[in-house]
């Protein structure tokens, strides 16, 4: 096991604090906007969504980091790229995770920011302006929710497991209708909680595992620090402890090997 994130190599806690005061900050402005109903919309060449406040947010942030934490790198889900001077560290930024929600005036999209070194996520910050509900997870610190320390179930066996999956198309594309559609009868329930929506439920212990047949880094970077400092396991649907493989698995740990089985492949 790697040693616990130095936060010192940030500017230590009061650096985290002013970076979590900007998230929320950033992520109030953006409330604003939905709650006037003021956020347009444009349609990106895959297809996906991106609203006014996507880029208001992402703009924001991205300035904010470069200009306090110019040693960090930077990748934003709508403007790309930043080279920091440690190559070691870098910030991932999804502006406005659910979009969607978003749009349709549904209160679980979210400000996901999380700092890698290398490949490991090593701090992640969720904050879900519409509810107020913050999340914030250092590594080897624990992780919280307002405050309150996070501990996933201890639910052990799938029959008495409750699930969340992510879109069904998705599951669709990557070729795993077959596996999801199993579950109905393999598991306790299972719920489509999409976005990091989802990943909250399992940090809270209101779940037991969340599949996810579709991501980017961006989307899920925070909800595997979080899921891991709350006593949970992120793999992606092969059982690899990865960022960037195919789709993610995220459970309590008791149920993730009978989750993996049912959906990995070579």
């Amino acid at each position: 096991m790697s040693n616990p994130f130095d936060l010192d190599r940030i500017g230590g806690q009061r650096s985290l604090d002013r970076l979590v005061a900007e998230v929320i900050a950033a992520g109030d402005a953006a409330r604003r906007m939905f709650e006037e109903g003021r956020a347009s919309v444009t349609i990106k060449p895959d297809r996906s969504p991106v609203t006014a406040a996507d880029r208001h947010v992402e703009e924001r942030l991205a300035s904010f980091l470069a200009a306090s934490f110019p040693a960090c790198g930077f990748l934003g889900e709508e403007t790309g790229t930043r080279a920091g001077t440690d190559p070691q560290l870098g910030f991932v930024l999804d502006p406005i995770d659910g979009t969607r929600a978003f749009m349709r005036g549904l209160t679980t999209w979210s400000v996901l920011l999380a700092l890698l070194e290398g490949e490991r996520p090593v701090v992640g910050i969720a904050y879900l302006p519409a509810e107020r509900d913050l999340y914030v997870a250092v590594e080897g610190q624990g992780a919280y929710a307002n405050g309150r320390r996070l501990s996933v179930s201890r639910v052990a066996s799938l029959e008495d497991a409750s699930i969340s999956h992510g879109a069904l198309a998705q599951f669709h594309t990557d070729g795993s209708t077959d596996a999801l559609v199993a579950l109905g009868t393999a598991t306790h329930s299972q719920r489509g909680l999409t976005d990091f929506d989802g990943y909250r439920r399992l940090l809270e212990g209101r779940i037991d595992a969340v599949i996810d047949p579709a991501i980017t880094v961006w989307d899920v970077a925070p909800a595997a620090i979080l899921v891991r400092e709350a006593g949970g396991v992120f793999t992606d649907m092969n059982g690899v402890a990865t960022l960037r493989g195919r789709g993610a698995i995220a459970s309590n740990g008791l149920v993730h090997d009978a989750l993996v089985s049912r959906f990995a492949r070579s």
